[in-house]
């Protein structure tokens, strides 16, 4: 039996507007065993939540559209799949953790009651004695006392509220957990804590993730494979050991390393990426990176760059063929 959970073939998302016409993901390519949790990293407009929301079918109507590709959980397509369909997947299948715990959980209904609903929704058993007594092992999963089962949402503090949202979205020990940024609004404390948490129930229910997010140390963390994200593209992807720990990257890749500050020296600024993403509404012929790297050739402006492949590991690059590195 394959181990496949996820696969991802050239996925193009368009988003059309009065103005213009923005290309969000361009040709996106990955795949996902069962069990596994997967980094997607890049700047802000990268494409990474478009990704996640494109899966669960939830692209803004009328504007956002798959416009080609292929998204397939366990051999079933998604892309051509009904909205009846994808609502028995959502949440029961596939589940989304949204970037904001503060705009996630509805203010006027109890937090029992919004864990509850999806078990209400997707469980066979309706008995309500059962769904309470299933909504109390959740918080204790969660580390929330039942007792607050009857709390709204402005009673509990920011992370308090995360783990309401992790609650939710583990309710119906989904296959796939999609993960946006969920630890971006809580101080470094309890951020440690949830992803420790998240961790833990990813092991004990054997559930997929995407781990969306800016954070590498994160990332290192959390993470069985890192995928880094220009501009709609995967343009690096691997395991750990490859991203961390390899010779060689895509210049995208190591301005982001060299973004990160080092205590252990003293600088006086720090070391930013130069210059800024492509203008999203127009096709790029050649690497989208090209504008903003120092190994730019000709090509790079004219072609796409083929995959440099080495074991697990991909870079989209022009540096990288017939095995070695270009010259600089």
């Amino acid at each position: 039996m394959s181990e496949k959970l996820l696969e991802i073939e050239d996925l193009h998302v368009r988003y059309r507007t009065d103005e213009a016409e923005v290309y969000a993901v361009n040709g996106l390519s990955l795949s996902m065993n069962k069990g596994e949790t997967l980094g997607l990293v890049g700047e802000t407009g990268a494409g990474k939540t478009t990704t996640a929301l494109s899966i669960l079918k939830l692209l803004p109507s009328k504007v956002g559209e798959i416009t080609k590709g292929s998204i397939k959980l366990d051999g079933k397509e998604l892309t051509k799949a009904s909205e009846p369909e994808m609502r028995r997947i959502r949440g029961a299948d596939i589940s989304m953790i949204f970037q904001d715990p503060m705009t996630s959980l509805n203010p006027v209904i109890r937090i029992g009651d919004q864990i509850a609903e999806v078990l209400e929704l997707h469980s066979k058993d309706t008995n309500r004695a059962h769904i309470d007594k299933r909504v109390d092992e959740i918080l204790k999963l969660v580390g929330i006392s039942k007792d607050r089962k009857s709390d709204f949402p402005h009673q509990f503090s920011g992370g308090m509220k995360q783990r309401v949202v992790i609650a939710i979205g583990l309710a119906c020990e989904p296959r796939l957990l999609l993960a946006d940024e969920p630890t971006t609004a809580l101080d470094v404390t309890i951020q440690a804590q949830v992803l420790e948490m998240m961790k833990e129930l990813k092991e004990k229910l054997n559930t997929a993730m995407i781990l969306i997010t800016h954070d590498l140390g994160v990332v290192a963390q959390t993470c069985d494979r890192v995928a880094i994200m220009y501009a709609g593209r995967i343009i690096e992807i691997g395991a750990i050991k490859d991203i961390f720990e390899g010779e060689n990257h895509h210049p995208y890749t190591v301005g982001l390393f060299g973004s990160i500050p080092d205590l252990t020296k003293e600088t006086n600024r720090l070391s930013p990426i130069p210059g800024m993403m492509p203008d999203p509404t127009k096709k790029i012929p050649g690497c989208a990176f090209a504008d903003r790297c120092k190994y730019c050739m000709d090509r790079c402006r004219e072609e796409e760059p083929e995959e440099y492949v080495v074991g697990t590991h991909m870079i989209r690059c022009n540096r990288f063929g017939a095995g070695k590195e270009a010259e600089a």
